[in-house]
């Protein structure tokens, strides 16, 4: 796959130090599809090796979550990537450092916090997973840099831009302030459905993808899934800002062809099927304004009998519009303050047990249900 960029070494000198920034949202094992596969993470860790290169991994697991080293501990063992460790000597980093650092050409963040050890290396690569999210769509090469914010920062990103275009002009920002050299795509197994996290379903792709540049990457791999890039706001935002097209037919792309990779029928989050003429967004905004607007998005829902009162959405949620009561039964249930909540999905991506559904209430459930007759 790297044969036509030049390999490794194109990427990497002798003597560097690189860090390497997989997608490891939570303590969930490999074939759950939530998570960068180990065996694409130890494939990219030989090559920097061989290119003379010294490796080391490292995350930021996701909103809301401790940046300890005792949860890096728990993520990396759950993930596979300890068993790597210990196999092949890669190095993992426990590091919990970070430090403000200034960007005056960001469009919109001039200021934002990253990890110290991936300000500190040589160098980046990044190896995301292809797979669905419920705030925006896909999350892929460019959202995959989230990951250098840390775990209790994060939070408020979600809560000071709660709109999904200005969150996406943060990533973009986060990914030209510090930029992977290279980013490796594990789309062998992908998530769809109600992803990123634990309400997602596995489905096998067989593909691996890789590019110097995160928003063409991103835009193939949407074509691959079947993903339209304009419903997909870092792809739309990255048009704007001119760092595409817009058109993936101007990608130059090498290897295998892209419709001989591409597959049918890819699941989009539930909220993101659109009717014809049914955007509710839209709809919302022109016809009815604001209020109705979000009466037509979807809210998050703890379900009796999977909430294990586990309090991680309680720790994730960035406006606190989430805790925990206790029931008649005596056992707690997860509540969510809709008032407080800023729809930014963070409880129900980083759920450990699948347990928050997004549901529709009033209006927005009679238009929910007029799209799904529409097809």
């Amino acid at each position: 796959m790297l044969a036509p960029l030049g390999g490794m070494s194109s990427f990497v000198e002798p003597g560097e130090r690189i860090a390497l920034k997989p997608n490891l949202l939570m303590a969930a094992a490999p074939d759950r599809a939530i998570t960068t596969h180990p065996a694409v993470i130890e494939a990219v860790a030989e090559e920097v090796r061989e290119a003379g290169a010294e490796p080391f991994l490292l995350e930021s697991p996701g909103a809301g979550t401790p940046y300890s080293e005792r949860f890096l501990r728990r993520v990396y063992q759950a993930t596979g990537v300890s068993e790597i460790s210990s196999r092949t000597g890669l190095e993992l980093s426990y590091d919990t450092r970070a430090e403000a650092v200034s960007h005056p050409e960001g469009r919109l963040i001039k200021r934002m916090e990253l990890l110290s050890p991936a300000l500190e290396a040589d160098g980046l690569i990044s190896i995301p997973k292809l797979k669905t999210h419920n705030l925006m769509a896909f999350t892929g090469a460019v959202k995959n840099l989230f990951g250098l914010i840390p775990g209790y920062s994060k939070p408020g990103y979600h809560a000071k831009l709660a709109d999904k275009e200005r969150f996406a002009d943060m990533l973009l920002d986060i990914n030209t302030r510090l930029p992977a050299r290279l980013s490796v795509m594990d789309a062998i197994t992908a998530l769809e459905g109600e992803g990123p996290g634990s309400g997602g379903d596995a489905r096998f792709f067989g593909s691996l993808l890789a590019s110097d540049d995160p928003v063409a990457l991103d835009a193939i791999a949407c074509v691959v899934a079947g993903i339209d890039p304009e419903v997909v706001p870092t792809l739309a935002v990255a048009r704007e800002r001119r760092m595409w097209t817009g058109d993936a037919r101007d990608i130059k792309v090498e290897g295998d062809s892209v419709e001989g990779c591409s597959v049918k029928g890819f699941r989009l989050p539930e909220r993101m099927m659109r009717g014809p003429g049914l955007d509710p967004e839209r709809l919302g905004t022109r016809l009815v304004g604001q209020f109705v607007k979000g009466a037509l998005n979807s809210r998050p829902r703890p379900k009796v009998g999977r909430c294990t009162a586990c309090e991680v959405c309680v720790a994730s949620c960035p406006s606190g519009a989430v805790s925990v009561v206790k029931q008649r039964s005596g056992a707690g249930l997860a509540q969510v303050d809709d008032e407080r909540c800023i729809l930014c999905y963070c409880c129900h991506e980083l759920c450990p047990e699948a347990a928050i559904d997004l549901e529709y209430k009033g209006i927005g459930r009679i238009i929910h249900g007029l799209r799904g007759l529409l097809g």
